[in-house]
C-alpha cells in the first residue's frame, strides 16, 4: 500500500509560503493584522483553526483570495476526518445507480 503524504497544517503553509519567503515574523504579521502573537503562534504551531476573520485578514494583507484559506482549511478538515473515518468509510456501500 503507498504511504500518503501528510497533510500540511494552515500554519506550515503560512509560514513557508509566506512569512519564511516574505521575511515576516509572527511579531510582525500580528502588529499588521491588528492581532496578538499569540494569535499567529496559535495558528503556526496548529493550535487554533483558521477563522473566517483570519482568512479576510490574511488575504488583505498578502492581496489574495480569502477563498484560499478557506477552501485550504477546509480540504486539511476533510482530508484529515477521512482519514480517521477510513475504517467506517469503508463499510459503507454506494447505493447501485439507476440506469
Amino acid at each position: 500500500m503507498p504511504k500518503s503524504i501528510p497533510t500540511p497544517t494552515i500554519g506550515e503553509v503560512l509560514k513557508s509560503e509566506f512569512l519564511v519567503p516574505l521575511e515576516l515574523t509572527p511579531y510582525r504579521l500580528a502588529k499588521d493584522l491588528g492581532v496578538s502573537t499569540s494569535t499567529i503562534l496559535d495558528l503556526i504551531h496548529d493550535r487554533r483553526r483558521l477563522s473566517v476573520e483570519m482568512a479576510l485578514k490574511l488575504s488583505k494583507y498578502l492581496g489574495m483570495s480569502e477563498k484560499f484559506w478557506l477552501n485550504l482549511q477546509a480540504d486539511i478538515d476533510v482530508r484529515n476526518k477521512k482519514q480517521s473515518m477510513k475504517k467506517e468509510l469503508d463499510k459503507i456501500q454506494p447505493i447501485a445507480r439507476l440506469a
